[in-house]
């Protein structure tokens, strides 16, 4: 009897033990997957010149000051505007590997999503030549038959790569 009663103890402590194992590593496991990265690539806005004041010369007897030509300088410069950039539509599909790296960049996750019968490839890197470099399968030797690239909002760029 007390040896039922000890073994019933054990297994109670190892289900208890592994169900609390698994709720940490779940805990754990999102943890990971919202780091963000430092924009590499960041477009800076042309400086503008700053205006320089007009030089007054001093008015002459023989010259009214009302007659005095403006110079170069006084004259407003032309600012430039920000054109408003067209909106395209980004296909989610993963018919395609350019697809695919639209996927994986809106997650800001690397991940095979399926949607190919044959060999896939995908990467990260802060360039498009470093993700493309860094796929799956880079230096097997097959025919790059599609590629996809893709920039995710935190600035990192990833690629998608089949193979024939």
């Amino acid at each position: 009897m007390k040896r039922i009663v000890v073994l019933l103890a054990c297994g109670m402590m190892l289900l208890a033990a592994n169900s609390a194992d698994a709720r940490i590593f779940r805990r754990n496991n999102r943890t990971t997957q919202t780091r963000t990265v430092p924009t590499v690539y960041r477009t800076t806005p042309a400086p503008a010149q700053a205006a320089t004041p007009a030089q007054a010369a001093p008015a002459t007897p023989a010259q009214p000051a009302a007659e005095a030509q403006p110079t170069a300088a006084a004259q407003p410069q032309a600012q430039t505007q920000a054109r408003p950039v067209a909106a395209t539509t980004v296909s989610y599909s993963t018919a395609t590997a350019q697809g695919v790296a639209n996927i994986m960049a809106s997650r800001n996750q690397v991940g095979h999503f399926g949607g190919n019968p044959g060999y896939e490839g995908c990467g990260c890197g802060p360039t498009p030549q470093a993700a493309y470099a860094i796929c799956c399968y880079a230096n097997s030797g097959m025919a790059t038959v599609d590629v996809g690239y893709a920039r995710s909002a935190s600035g990192m760029w990833f690629c998608c790569r089949r193979y024939r």
